[in-house]
């Protein structure tokens, strides 16, 4: 009787990992593409892509990348995956997120630079004039007008500074004016 048992135990677990093998489908792989650079749109109306499921799941904006484009994808290409294994995608924003502008007055004009990046402003115009301070920053700008810390303005926006020059500056020419972007304009 032991034998018995053992043989139809041994025949139970044979017939459940053969049907467990056909159920799960076991060694049908698809290999993943590589989607990055191309539009959702493309992806989803494209019927070789017909056995992935998209899934957006966070949107970044690069100046570097077209919009709306994929930058990152889960899993990988190149990896194996069932049919209808959802594809996590993060794409490029089309619209530019906000920052707030730093204070970068009395900064020398490398740490603004450096402050400036890490917020992902860019330089614009220098100006430099006459003061006692070399090097330091002045004012800052944006749009032609000056801009003060704390708006919120779009990354990538260009921020042009005032930069002393100790004795060796240009001074303003007399009577220009300069206008003021406030806080609650924005």
């Amino acid at each position: 009787h032991f034998l018995a048992s053992m043989a139809i135990t041994v025949l139970l677990i044979w017939i459940a990992m053969l049907l467990l093998r056909v159920y799960t489908d076991h060694g049908n792989y698809l290999a993943v593409p590589d989607f990055h650079g191309m539009s959702i749109d493309q992806l989803t109306t494209n019927s070789d892509y017909s056995d992935y499921e998209f899934i957006v799941i966070d949107s970044i904006f690069d100046l570097n990348n077209v919009k709306g484009t994929v930058l990152h994808q889960d899993p990988f290409s190149g990896s194996k995956v069932k049919k209808g294994r959802k594809i996590y995608l993060t794409i490029v924003s089309s619209i530019p997120e906000n920052t707030s502008m730093p204070d970068l007055k009395f900064l020398t004009l490398r740490q603004a630079v450096s402050v400036l990046e890490s917020c992902g402003l860019k330089l614009g115009r220098l100006e430099y004039i006459m003061t006692f301070d070399e090097d330091a920053v002045q004012q800052q700008f944006f749009e032609g007008k000056v801009i003060m810390p704390g708006i919120k303005i779009q990354k990538g926006s260009v921020i042009g500074l005032v930069v002393g020059m100790g004795s060796k500056g240009q001074e303003l020419p007399p009577g220009s004016k300069v206008d003021t972007l406030e806080r609650d304009s924005i």
